[in-house]
């Protein structure tokens, strides 16, 4: 089994990939709001001991200096507070901001977070990803975390081609994007995430009305990222360790 980080062309992010010899279906795994650290290699190299290819874009390459884990961080701390939708006006930021005695810069970095063009951008990208996925393979799932996690259902959404997606508590799609889910999905989430789980039960609703295949697990006691083994203030072992197996069991399902 090898692992590679492929350089970008014009306008196509740079990429670590596993291949392990004998691969014939591949996963691509798109990032939490971190970026491409060390965590989703790892979660890489585990999908290349089942069997899979695996590939993880950098999504953050054009802005690569900036979206530093430190600097997401400290933008994050700003609007803990604030829904989704409220990150995305900039009238709630700037308030909040002030409030927190955070200065321009860290303003500057949550309306670029937010701001449609550049999420635009990472969807764009998460697509060139599968697609350049599906040009080697022939049996292609997305999985995705966090902000990862709704990028991958939007991919799914997009790109019919795609055998599968699978989201940790990601940002569930909306009404028209959910019907254009082609195939299965495997939804996790942690049970005190309220920024993401006020909206399960539309995308749950949505998804079982329009005929859907979905898988949905929430896991008691856990909060937003407890996959990550790196980040001892939210990961949890036991739940961790059960959604490994469960997509485990989706993907060997559905690849």
């Amino acid at each position: 089994m090898s692992d590679m980080t492929t350089g970008q062309g014009v306008d196509e992010p740079p990429s670590y990939w596993v291949k392990p010899k004998e691969a014939d279906a591949c996963v691509v795994v798109l990032h939490e709001v971190w970026g491409l650290v060390p965590h989703v290699r790892d979660v890489c190299k585990r999908l290349g001991k089942l069997g899979f290819a695996a590939v993880a874009p950098d999504l953050y390459w054009r802005k690569k200096a900036l979206l530093s884990p430190e600097n997401i961080q400290k933008a994050m701390e700003g609007v803990w507070d604030l829904s989704l939708e409220e990150r995305r006006d900039r009238s709630k930021v700037l308030g909040q901001m002030a409030k927190k005695r955070f200065g321009n810069e860290t303003f500057g970095l949550v309306r670029l977070m937010y701001s449609r063009e550049f999420r635009d951008a990472l969807l764009s990208d998460s697509i060139k990803a599968v697609r350049a996925a599906l040009s080697e393979f022939d049996r292609v799932a997305v999985l995705g975390f966090c902000l990862g996690g709704g990028l991958a259902l939007k991919a799914a959404a997009r790109e019919e081609k795609l055998r599968s997606a699978v989201s940790f508590y990601g940002e569930p799609p909306s009404g028209p994007e959910i019907r254009k889910l082609v195939g299965p999905v495997l939804s996790v989430h942690a049970e005190h995430d309220d920024l993401i789980n006020v909206k399960v039960p539309a995308f749950v609703g949505e998804a079982l009305s329009s005929g859907k295949d979905l898988t949905l697990k929430v896991y008691p006691r856990t909060r937003h990222g407890f996959f990550n083994d790196t980040n001892t203030s939210v990961y949890s072992e036991g739940p961790a360790e059960d959604a490994w197996e469960l997509t485990k069991w989706f993907l060997g399902r559905t690849l």
